[in-house]
């Protein structure tokens, strides 16, 4: 042995443990994500970043919710199809007109697809009203699988944590969104001048009849013409499209509840919600333009509730802006058969009609 290496110290024999600091610095990120959901912050904040988006009208239906003190006999919470089709002015006037008593309707749809989306503005509007008697959501030809692109946005963090984690592709995604979204509303809350933000303005709010049926300027598609009218010749290549992209059930029916995890429970929690605040729940189908296609999924839905139909609409190209969506003149006519029939099912009431002869009503 050389003097050199005898005089180097011997290094204790250790082993290393790569997979320990692993956990740690895991363990660590998780609690930290976990406790970023206890930050607490102000709900309106939370709706007004979708100012500059598809869904900025959501900012308009926590006002109405939150801030609008006029009773909502009637709330409309579904997809685009149904904030095109249910004029909500339109749709009170008549029920108010066949009931001999005022009835108040506000529409909370959002454009696309998601039922958690709409779990979460059924959630807000129970937690901010007992006045409630009716929740009509939206229901299309097939399921969707995916939840809403806004969920993310709006919902509680705790429900974001608690979705259903089989088969919902946008799990990830949505639960790695909240750390980031809590310290931001956080810190906007505590300082929404410095973000652009403000507290609820009585001017700026675009009223408790405000109607989502008529032409709007859109912050993310310029001035949308609700006006419109289209030749049978131009809508017909979209709607025909819009069938052949529809996938059918790929699982068996005892895997339903797996392959649709989001619209099932999330169907099933709003009806929970309505149940226990003493309100009934109803699904309204809009067809596809010349495609009235019967729901494929239609027994779930009438378990739940009566399933409202208007295939009669399908077949006049008069009343659509689009494949799917009713133009202001379709979206007046709609309402008006849609008073008709709920004031027929309301004034019904406790009869002695059973349930099963209501599992699926015609407007027509």
């Amino acid at each position: 042995m050389t003097q050199i290496e005898a005089t180097q110290p011997e290094r204790p024999m250790t082993r290393e443990r790569p997979w320990l600091l692993l956990a740690v610095v895991l363990l660590g990120f998780v609690g930290l994500a976990l406790l970023t959901m206890l930050l607490p912050h102000d709900r309106y904040i939370r709706y007004q970043q979708l100012s500059e988006t598809l869904h900025f009208r959501s900012i308009w239906a926590y006002e109405r919710i939150a801030f609008d003190d006029t009773p909502i006999d009637v709330a409309v919470i579904g997809n685009s199809r149904l904030q095109s089709a249910v004029s909500a002015p339109v749709l009170q006037e008549r029920l108010s007109e066949q009931l001999g008593r005022p009835v108040r309707v506000a529409n909370l749809s959002l454009p696309q697809e998601g039922r958690n989306a709409h779990y979460s503005v059924a959630r807000e509007l129970f937690a901010h009203r007992d006045d409630v008697d009716m929740v009509i959501l939206s229901a299309i030809e097939a399921m969707p699988r995916d939840g809403h692109p806004a969920f993310r946005n709006i919902a509680d963090a705790g429900d974001v944590l608690a979705a259903p984690v089989l088969i919902n592709r946008g799990y990830g995604d949505d639960l790695a969104f909240i750390p980031f979204r809590q310290m931001s509303l956080f810190v906007q809350s505590l300082a929404p001048g410095a973000f652009g933000l403000s507290g609820f303005d009585q001017e700026g709010y675009y009223g408790t009849d405000y109607d989502t049926t008529v032409s709007y300027q859109s912050p993310t598609g310029g001035f949308i013409d609700k006006d419109s009218v289209y030749a049978a010749e131009l809508l017909r290549p979209f709607a025909e499209e819009r069938v052949r992209s529809i996938t059918p059930p790929v699982l068996p029916e005892i895997l339903a509840d797996r392959e649709f995890a989001i619209e099932h429970h999330y169907t099933r929690a709003i009806a929970d919600l309505a149940q226990a605040n003493g309100a009934q729940v109803m699904f309204l189908y809009m067809p596809i333009f010349e495609n009235p296609d019967p729901l494929r999924e239609e027994q779930f839905y009438t378990e739940i509730g009566t399933v409202l139909t208007v295939e009669c609409i399908a077949a006049d190209a008069g009343l659509y802006s689009d494949y799917g969506h009713l133009n202001a003149s379709g979206a007046r006519q709609l309402s008006l058969m849609l008073g008709d029939t709920l004031a027929r099912l309301m004034a019904l009431g406790e009869s002695e009609d059973s349930v099963e002869d209501r599992e699926k009503v015609s407007l027509c």
